[in-house]
């Protein structure tokens, strides 16, 4: 037996074997395992050893093609349990050495790790309305009908999981050290503190992203791609405040926009920004700037000369645009992540 292994994380997994519970995978990995078996001191009663060959045998019939077809020759002496031992130790390895899986690189070059331990907690919204979830962190999710969530019992300290087929809300607790990864269809969204959405429905043709607060990393789950880019690095974006990526699955393409309806920033303060008396167009530009943290370009310099007085702080931003527009002779556009005011200005 493996020293760093307890002999009672060793029984659970050879019960779990015995009970049938092992993976179609394990089972066919028995030859390659079998190949690298050392002779291994293991504390077996007999009664164990003809268990667990008599149910490796009766398993391996029933699960494999190519069992199915040939009989399988009954192994002489305790070679049956020693490759279910073999089995044991490589899976332990992975479930419990290795309970985050295979290192992945994202677009800035930064390690996360895939999470593979079946321990999982699931939500499945199966009502007309929000589901609301508080995650091992303090984290909030606000889960769409007819959406799943799915994260480990417990996250260690280098990382937070979660996995999702829907839609769903995020407001993440910010922390530094163990950055929040969302995995949702062919995308992974990574933060370390902020408010997005994520809609990844199952099989979709498009996954959307979008950032309500903070800065968010979207790129290609590697795990979900490789074999379409043939290796190549995985792409991606980077989203602040008020924008949104549609990434499409067949094209491998992203498509980033301002969101539907922009929101203040939290920091913002509208009461008292959005009140203007004869007020130049490049102030009020200054100030939408810097409550929705989305860049305002004017075409014609000639436009700056016009002034604006209302109060549209209780306005969302599109219909202030839409008042201030009309009443200085311009019009504007969204291009992209960023919004273009055009006209010959005032005169």
């Amino acid at each position: 037996m493996n020293a760093d292994m307890t002999k009672e994380e060793f029984q659970e997994l050879l019960k779990r074997y015995k009970e049938g519970s092992c993976s179609l995978e394990e089972i066919q990995k028995i030859n390659y395992w079998f190949a690298k078996i050392s002779d291994e001191d293991l504390e077996l009663n007999q009664l164990e050893k003809e268990e667990i060959s008599r149910r490796m045998l009766s398993t391996i019939q029933k699960a494999l093609p190519s069992a199915r077809k040939q009989p399988i020759r009954r192994l002489s002496g305790f070679l049956p349990w020693k490759i279910a031992a073999s089995l044991a130790l490589a899976a332990l390895v992975v479930y419990l050495l290795v309970p985050r899986g295979a290192l992945v690189a994202d677009t800035n070059d930064v390690a996360q790790i895939r999470t593979t331990t079946t321990d999982l907690i699931k939500h499945s919204n199966t009502t007309n309305a929000i589901l609301k979830i508080q995650l091992p962190d303090s984290s909030s999710v606000e889960l769409k009908p007819s959406s799943e969530i799915s994260y480990s019992k417990k996250w260690d300290d280098q990382k937070r999981e979660v996995h999702l087929i829907g839609e769903a809300f995020f407001e993440v607790v910010k922390d530094s050290k163990r950055p929040f990864y969302v995995y949702g269809g062919e995308v992974v969204t990574k933060v370390l503190g902020t408010g997005f959405s994520v809609k990844a429905a199952e099989n979709a043709e498009t996954i959307e992203v979008a950032v309500r607060t903070g800065k968010v990393s979207v790129y290609e789950d590697a795990h979900q791609t490789m074999s379409k880019q043939n290796g190549a690095d995985a792409s991606g974006v980077i989203l602040t405040p008020n924008e949104k990526v549609e990434y499409f699955v067949k094209d491998n393409h992203w498509v980033t926009s301002l969101v539907e309806e922009p929101k203040a920033l939290p920091s913002a303060n509208k009461a008292v920004d959005f009140v203007f008396s004869d007020t130049p167009i490049n102030e009020i530009i200054k100030s939408i700037e810097e409550t929705y943290s989305i860049d305002v370009i004017m075409e014609n310099d000639a436009s700056y000369s016009c002034t604006f007085t209302g109060d549209v702080s209780m306005m969302e931003l599109y219909d202030i645009l839409d008042v201030i527009c009309k009443s200085t002779g311009t019009n504007y556009e969204v291009k992209g992540t960023k919004i273009l005011i055009t006209g010959k200005g005032c005169e």
